[in-house]
């Protein structure tokens, strides 16, 4: 089982030049309803706003918006509170709105970084449980065993999707997906419940909405709704990311869109079998199973106390870690990573406290689980936070970024082209002579991607302090203007760069050069 290391050395960081974003958007509303609504707030954007700095700031709203929850009904039995439920409507539509956007910000600053994928995705790996927990207690659903339900579908429809782009190499979105409708349907949910209050979804159906002849009138209107998202996960959702596996998978038309080399080997290698492919989806199954087995359990005091919310976090921080992991292989094509000691945190608690069952004496009591759980949260925390900063201290070290500040004029600024390598821009303007745009003789040095050699040492002494903070850059070796010049001319007439300077990244949405018609075009959802 490998660590995040395993992936940071300078073997897996190289292939992330090799990288390419796909994705396949089938969903009608992005295309011809809310691409206009996301394209206009994108312009919105100021010039100077890193893209991952976009996707932190829509994250920030769901972050409120779970403290709010979490604080007013601890217990998840609801409320009352109109004010409560749309704020949170409003910040989960926020967020999906920045998730849709940064990758345009991305594109319009010219700073678009393999990164992006990996920040944009583990920030939705936190959010999917956070999320859920605060439709869970919207609908009003407290100690139910449907709370958890709720909670795990959300978390296995992520993982699947995830893990099928990491087995296919494309991001696939049907004309029904979580990103866009199943959030809209959340958004709903959270609106309708600021007007009628968490107590109108435990009324049942005939109260609520009268006589329906297709549903049970005895059923509460909270139940029909986990009993709809099971349906969509169970039909709608999984089996066409276990269908695309296999289809690409199996034999003879096993035609692998990325190869991604075993432990023993540094080469290209066939496609991972069907079989093998599958089982790579047991420890994100037993990660669930063991969070119920613990959570529903008659020994267990996690409902009773009101710490589901604490529990949740401790999920969201485990789950995180793992989902971030399989992106993290795939941008560097490594090994599926299967991150079973994540798993063992809740496997503990999960057989301790269900001794009883076996005519054993229990041996997790109410205090004792209670402070596990305070220890388990503060280690979760603690190893999520330098698993985050081990990957990005690395990504913007080879790359040359950082994470949350980007170069300014950058390519959004009216006067300015992109340079090639896609670190800046240059100030240009038109040439009376020729009609082409050239750089300013007075081309500022801080605008232009550094050169390195590719026998530089590892890591190199450009590497920021921290890639959290916009301090000073170390060692960065400039370019000459002379250079410049001729890489912004070259960028004009499509040609690559120089021979002295490594491509810094492939990237998921670069278009280099000016009129960004340099480099690989990939796909990529407007």
């Amino acid at each position: 089982m490998p660590s995040v290391r395993h992936y940071l050395d300078m073997g897996h960081l190289r292939r992330l030049d090799e990288y390419k974003y796909s994705a396949i958007d089938k969903s009608f509303l992005s295309r011809f309803v809310l691409r206009h609504w996301w394209n206009w707030a994108a312009t919105l954007m100021p010039p100077w706003l890193a893209p991952n700095a976009v996707t932190l700031i829509g994250f920030a709203a769901v972050l409120v918006n779970f403290a709010c929850v979490a604080l007013v009904c601890p217990t998840l039995d609801g409320s009352e509170s109109a004010w409560l439920w749309a704020s949170c409507a409003a910040g989960l539509f926020f967020y999906q709105t920045m998730d849709v956007i940064d990758g345009k910000q991305a594109r319009a600053t010219g700073t678009s970084s393999p990164m992006g994928e990996l920040f944009d995705h583990g920030c939705d790996a936190l959010n999917t449980p956070l999320s859920a927990l605060i439709q869970v207690s919207a609908l009003g659903l407290g100690k139910s065993p449907l709370s958890l339900l709720c909670i795990v579908i959300a978390c296995l429809s992520f993982f699947a999707s995830t893990w099928e782009e990491y087995q296919t190499g494309t991001l696939y979105l049907g004309y029904v997906n979580g990103p866009v409708e199943g959030i809209l349907i959340a958004v709903g949910i959270l609106g309708w419940t600021a007007v009628k209050g968490s107590s109108w979804w435990s009324l049942p159906v005939e109260d609520a909405l009268g006589s329906v002849f297709f549903l049970p009138s005895s059923w509460r209107m909270n139940r029909i709704i986990v009993i709809f998202l099971s349906f969509a996960f169970l039909a709608l959702h999984l089996p066409p990311c276990l269908y695309n596996v296999y289809v690409l998978l199996s034999p003879p038309s096993r035609r692998a869109l990325t190869t991604r080399p075993s432990q023993s080997s540094s080469g290209r290698l066939n496609a991972t079998p069907p079989l093998e492919a599958f089982g790579q989806l047991l420890p994100i199954v037993s990660f669930c199973a063991l969070s119920g087995l613990w959570v529903l359990s008659p020994g267990s005091a996690i409902r009773s106390s009101g710490r589901t919310a604490e529990l949740v976090v401790v999920v969201a921080l485990l789950y995180g870690q793992m989902t971030s992991k399989v992106i993290l292989a795939q941008l560097t094509k490594g090994i599926f990573p299967h991150s079973w000691a994540l798993v063992l945190p809740l496997a503990l608690p999960a057989v301790l406290v269900n001794l009883p069952l076996l005519h054993l004496p229990i041996l997790l009591r109410p205090r004792l689980e209670a402070w596990y759980l305070h220890a388990l949260l503060l280690l979760s925390l603690a190893a999520y936070a330098i698993s985050a900063h081990a990957i990005l201290s690395a990504f913007c070290g080879y790359l040359g970024i950082r994470a949350l500040h980007i170069p300014f004029p950058n390519a959004a600024c009216a006067g300015y082209v992109a340079l090639a390598g896609g670190q800046g821009a240059g100030r240009a303007h038109q040439s009376p002579a020729i009609g082409a745009p050239t750089a300013d003789d007075d081309l500022e040095h801080e605008r232009l991607p550094p050169r390195r050699a590719e026998a530089e040492a590892y890591p190199p002494q450009a590497i920021p302090p921290s890639p959290l903070r916009p301090g000073a850059s170390g060692g960065r070796a400039w370019l000459d203007p002379a250079h410049a010049l001729r890489v912004l001319r070259e960028g004009a007439h499509g040609g690559e760069a120089s021979e002295g300077g490594r491509k810094r990244s492939n990237t998921s949405e670069r278009e280099r050069g000016v009129g960004m018609a340099e480099g690989r075009r990939v796909a990529r959802v407007e």
